[in-house]
């Protein structure tokens, strides 16, 4: 019997380390909203909540913002915080996705060296596994009616939470080209 619990707990570990790396990605606009009228933007709010010391998180604004920045100048626009046409905002930061958990193990269980019953025992080892889902929302406002006609909420399971990628200006790029990819919508949208 503890041979099989061994086997099916393996079994898990191996399941749940292989990544996912399905990205789901929501887009909403006001089909009413003329895009094509906007030239100029600024930026307004910005807040990401993630496992990251706040010198690290300054970075990721950092990097997310130039990625932005590059993204909407190769679609023509130009950043003007004196008189944009929209505004941006983005919040991210990363919740927990999934949880998995079972019968606590002590350290001599996981040994193979069974010395207790079912029931949890002080000082034993709980069996928990979870995965992480980063999210970040992107938003456009209308500056002249201040109303949001614009979003993209972008999903992906994260593979290594708390973790500072190493390289951060190209994963904010590609995070920057996916969330504007549809941004503006055009003609065949309405």
């Amino acid at each position: 019997m503890s041979l099989r619990r061994t086997a099916a707990g393996i079994l898990w570990m191996l399941m749940l380390a292989v990544p996912t790396w399905a990205q789901t990605v929501e887009v909403k606009f006001d089909r009413s909203v003329d895009f094509r009228g906007y030239k100029t933007y600024a930026w307004q709010e910005r807040k990401i909540l993630f496992q990251q010391s706040k010198e690290d998180q300054k970075l990721i604004d950092q990097a997310l913002v130039e990625a932005f920045n590059a993204q909407l100048k190769a679609k023509g626009l130009t950043e003007n915080p004196s008189a944009p046409d929209f505004y941006l905002t983005y919040m991210g930061g990363s919740v927990i996705d999934d949880v998995k958990s079972g019968h606590a193990y002590s350290p001599y269980d996981v040994a193979g060296q069974q010395t207790w019953n079912y029931s949890t025992i002080p000082g034993s080892t709980p069996n928990v596994w979870f995965s992480m889902r980063g999210m970040l929302l992107v938003e456009v406002t209308d500056a002249k009616t201040n109303t949001i006609v614009w979003s993209n909420t972008l999903r992906k399971k994260v593979k290594n939470p708390g973790k500072m990628p190493k390289d951060l200006d190209k994963t904010a790029a590609k995070i920057a080209k996916k969330a504007l990819q549809s941004f503006p919508p055009g003609e065949n949208s309405k």
